[in-house]
């Protein structure tokens, strides 16, 4: 569980914007992985810092945050916080060209080391369809500082959430300093068969009440072309049936996920008088043929007549 922005920096509710900062610099200075080589924990202090001092520092997020906690404010990197991010990203991002960015380097490194700030990173999102994220794909998109479009190619296996990165494409240093980079974050669009759970693919198929008793083969989708599956008889509603590697592949082409398809029976709609009463002389020879309706049935009456 995240700790309370105040609480980790040390300051009250009411600290102002000087005590933010000077409260910051402390710690940044303290646990900068560059005075800690390879202590983790330092660089998670770090980090966590970073992002209090992020949302505290901007007014309107400060207020967000007392209403509502952490619930209610996000990271410029996204709900994940500053745990995946360069630690020259995080003063970046969140100072520009604020003088901290230099105090906190010169008294790190001494002056003769202070380099001036990189441009800000940006973050666009871009919306796929999920064949489009399983199999990849090149995509032009316009870079939302300049206005210059630029060629992404979109590797195989992406998924919700994954980010690209463009370096050099954000905005440009004021001071000199490296340009920016653009991140860029997939977002799935809804599909009309498939939903998606890591590499694995899960779909629901109508089973008409006669294929369930009968058995039947019948047509499902996969990303790629239509299928048979087959229905053995006297099948629930509700069974899943795994057909393996017709899922998604994974980003890194190591692995191939499975497509589930969950079948529901459905019942026949707009019966005539005639069909009702064929139906209801067929069904009433069967009743014993339900092992799951007498099981209820006998619990009901064990509870309730006792």
């Amino acid at each position: 569980m995240k700790r309370d922005y105040y609480e980790v920096l040390g300051v009250s509710k009411s600290a102002t914007p000087e005590e933010l900062k000077k409260a910051f610099k402390r710690l940044a200075i303290k646990y900068h992985p560059d005075k800690n080589p390879g202590n983790k924990e330092a660089e998670n202090k770090f980090k966590e810092a970073a992002e209090a001092y992020e949302v505290l520092n901007d007014p309107q997020k400060r207020t967000t945050y007392d209403q509502f906690g952490h619930q209610g404010v996000n990271s410029n990197f996204g709900h994940t916080g500053f745990n995946d991010v360069n630690i020259n990203d995080i003063f970046n991002n969140i100072f520009g060209g604020d003088e901290i960015f230099g105090d906190i380097f010169g008294d790190i490194f001494g002056s003769s080391r202070r380099r001036p700030p990189r441009g800000r990173n940006i973050q666009i999102a871009l919306e796929l369809s999920l064949e489009e994220a399983v199999f990849g794909k090149s995509v032009e998109i316009k870079l939302p500082n300049n206005g210059k479009k630029v060629e992404v190619n979109i590797p195989p296996g992406v998924d919700i959430g994954n980010k690209i990165r463009l370096t050099g494409e954000g905005e440009q240093s004021q001071y000199g300093g490296e340009n920016g980079d653009l991140y860029i974050v997939i977002n799935l669009k809804k599909h009309s068969f498939f939903e998606r759970e890591g590499n694995n693919l899960y779909c629901e198929v109508p089973l008409r009440l006669d294929q369930a008793l009968i058995g039947d083969d019948i047509e499902i989708p996969t990303l790629t072309k239509k299928i048979l599956l087959k229905i053995p008889p006297e099948t629930q509603t509700g069974k899943v049936f795994k057909i393996k590697d017709k899922g998604a592949g994974s980003l890194h082409g190591r692995t191939q996920g499975d497509l589930f398809v969950r079948v529901v029976v459905e019942t026949p709609t707009n019966l005539s008088s005639k069909d009702k009463k064929e139906m209801m002389n067929i069904f009433s020879n069967i009743v014993e043929n339900y092992p799951e309706h007498k099981s209820y049935l006998d619990q009901l009456n064990k509870k309730f007549d006792d």
